[in-house]
């Protein structure tokens, strides 16, 4: 009877004229379209469409049955003709721009500067240069190696790409690597070290990983003030208490046998026309007076979405970035922001969030609730994306908990760079996972830590200063 009914599977998969992502996309359609039909009787139509939006895109980001980006090119198409109030075909929603303009909103573009920061200093290798001049301070002795390793990998990630940042430093990695053992577990130790201070040092600035950037367009859109230099005021402390933590949880777990290491500074760096010092000086002012001005938003009133437009400008104008090097900045992540920003409005707009909220109990105690937010975002971004992580949860507990919407926000964008458990919960993870030297289980040791460790952590924080 078992033969049987193994064969029977055995032939249905070998016949099913669908492939496994058509298949996961049209059961996540049917399941979302079954739900949304179960509140139908309780809300009007633009509601009880807004719910099945949010259960597709929630889906589809879980099942990657289709590239995150063109989720968040669905939610905008959809919510353009879908959220409104009239039920006739071929209607688009009255209020169809205001889910279009995400996409030009100040967050993206404090992103879109960000990149270019980033695109600007890979071309010019200022960041290998950098990062090789940082490293010299550190010495030669294996710990004080990983912790200068670690401290410039979570530094550089708080303006940079964490998995461009990540990239270079597993090939700055590479010579010192030739020169270990390969059973020694400093190797572990160094490429564990890299991955992880990539993904927490994102917290320190807005731009240093998107569901920051989600955070504050969030919190922005309830009517609150948070600057640049607010979240870096708790973000750059909070970064570097994990790198930290991180690197004592490292040096006491792989024990080494080496007592000196040598950094090869012998390897040349590329030379090409956009490669020179000249550009490198332009980068070198591009990046202070940016950064400047956007931690001093407060004194002199220029929009921080206004002042990301210097490195757009100066990198392109001096040549630095041309038209062939615009290909390498990560648009399909702007997307995916402004498809998460689109979600959240239309939670917000259709009265979704009041819906949800009548159906949760009531929590006396908000920290338990934060408590709970933070660990189920931690949960989720090992599993997928943080960003679409970010995207789903911030509005809905911004709803939930309408009178601490700053914290439940700030928690759950904090908690989303906490995800360091398996090879995929980060690219940064995947990266380091791919150079061989890892295996699975060895993510699980920092990864636990940090991620139930590090959300009680950023709970008590923010219980502390803004509850």
């Amino acid at each position: 009877m078992a033969d049987s009914r193994f064969a029977s599977i055995r032939y249905i998969r070998a016949h099913w004229p669908l492939t496994p992502k058509v298949s996961l996309l049209i059961i996540v359609f049917i399941v979302s379209l079954l739900l949304r039909q179960t509140i139908i009787e309780s809300v009007d139509y633009a509601t009880a469409n807004a719910f099945f939006l949010l259960v597709f895109a929630a889906g589809l980001w879980i099942t990657e049955a289709i590239p995150p980006f063109a989720v968040s090119i669905l939610i905008i198409g959809f919510a353009m003709y879908f959220l409104g109030d009239v039920q006739t075909p071929g209607l688009i929603s009255e209020n169809w721009k205001q889910y279009i303009n995400t996409w030009s909103s100040p967050i993206i573009l404090i992103l879109m500067g960000g990149f270019f920061m980033a695109l600007g200093a890979q071309i010019t290798q200022f960041d290998r240069k950098f990062s090789r001049v940082v490293l010299s301070w550190f010495g030669t002795k294996p710990y004080g190696l990983l912790l200068g390793f670690m401290l410039t990998t979570g530094i550089l990630s708080m303006f940079m790409s964490n998995t461009a940042t990540t990239a270079m430093m597993v090939a700055v990695l590479i010579p010192i690597i030739r020169d270990i053992p390969k059973r020694d577990p400093l190797i572990k130790a160094l490429y564990l070290g890299v991955a992880s201070a990539g993904t927490v040092g994102g917290i320190g600035s807005v731009i240093g990983s998107p569901p920051n950037a989600i955070t504050v367009g969030n919190i922005q859109n309830h009517g609150m003030e948070f600057t640049f230099l607010d979240w870096m005021i708790f973000g750059v402390p909070i970064s570097l208490f994990f790198i930290l933590m991180i690197w004592f949880l490292l040096k006491h777990r792989f024990k080494t046998a080496c007592t000196e290491i040598k950094i090869q500074n012998s390897e040349s760096l590329e030379q090409n026309d956009q490669n020179t010092l000249r550009n490198r000086i332009i980068v070198v002012i591009t990046f202070v007076l940016t950064i400047g001005l956007w931690l001093t938003s407060n004194i002199h009133h220029i929009p921080v979405a206004v002042v990301s437009f210097i490195p757009v400008v100066f990198f392109t104008v001096s040549g630095i970035i041309r038209a062939a090097d615009l290909g390498r900045i990560p648009w399909d992540t702007l997307l995916l922001v402004a498809g998460g920003l689109t979600l959240g409005l239309a939670i917000t707009e259709t009265g979704l969030a009041h819906f949800l909220i009548s159906k949760i109990p009531a929590f006396n105690n908000p920290i338990y609730m934060l408590l709970l937010l933070g660990l189920v975002t931690m949960l989720f971004s090992n599993i997928m994306s943080n960003t679409a992580t970010a995207s789903i949860l911030i509005p809905l507990s911004a709803s939930i908990v309408p009178d601490y919407t700053l914290a439940a926000s700030l928690v759950i964008g904090l908690c989303a760079s906490t995800a360091l458990f398996l090879p995929i919960s980060t690219p940064p993870n995947a990266i380091v996972y791919s150079t061989g030297y890892l295996k699975q289980s060895d993510f699980r040791y920092i990864g636990g830590i940090i991620g139930i460790g590090g959300s009680l952590i950023i709970v008590t924080i923010i219980s502390i200063f803004y509850l």
